[in-house]
């Protein structure tokens, strides 16, 4: 980036002393008669020669182009708890993605044997982290009842409530970074006071689909 901008700035000096130096000569350049500007004249009717006619350039027709950029601006929204079957985890950044699919996938399993079914987006809250790795849980909502247990590490629930700013996330996952970064610089610069849990409903399921293809909503609880 810092490249780009000084490839840009010394853009702008060269036109800029270019516009003072044809400013400065201007005044000294006597046009050229037509036949010395590659045009030639023709001869009238009384034999003196006579200006070529002048041609009007075409017109070009132009399309107003929108600034570039987008307004990045949340939804306020607030949750109301569902039920849900819990998995708490770890990873590394490195492994993120194949994790998370894989704990969603070890939820959904003990759905089935618990007699539940799934009736919901996945939710993946992140409750701490660093640069190196991070704690999360998968929660699965579900409909129906049982009288079975959980398996070890799991545990039947309810989701969060509150209010939160929705914020969208369309791309792939690698790319999430990027979206994190905006909601940071929004939230610093709205003075917005929030705890460092980040909440993210899959709307594309994170197991079939493809983690270039991601729909999500990251939702940040405020008070």
């Amino acid at each position: 980036m810092a490249g780009s901008r000084w490839v840009s700035l010394d853009r702008v000096r060269v036109a800029g002393a270019c516009a003072l130096l044809g400013a400065s000569l201007g005044a000294a350049l006597v046009p050229l008669p037509a036949a010395a500007q590659g045009q030639s004249a023709q001869p009238g009717t009384d034999g003196a020669l006579t200006p070529p006619p002048v041609v009007d350039p075409k017109k070009v027709e132009t399309t107003p182009v929108a600034p570039a950029g987008r307004t990045f601006a949340p939804q306020e929204i607030t949750l109301s708890p569902v039920p849900v079957l819990t998995l708490a985890g770890s990873a590394t950044w490195e492994e993120a993605f194949e994790k998370l699919v894989a704990s969603v996938k070890q939820t959904d399993a003990e759905l089935q044997r618990l007699g539940l079914a799934r009736s919901g987006d996945t939710f993946i809250v992140y409750t701490s982290s660093d640069d190196l790795s991070f704690e999360y849980e998968i929660q699965v909502p579900f409909s129906g009842t049982t009288t079975r247990k959980p398996g070890e590490g799991m545990k039947l629930g309810g989701s969060h409530a509150g209010k939160v700013l929705k914020f969208t996330h369309a791309g792939s996952f690698a790319d999430m970074d990027n979206t994190y970064e905006q909601i940071a610089n929004y939230l610093d610069e709205k003075n917005v006071e929030q705890n460092d849990m980040y909440i993210e409903q899959y709307r594309t399921d994170i197991v079939t689909g493809s983690p270039d293809a991601l729909t999500i909503d990251i939702l940040v609880p405020v008070p």
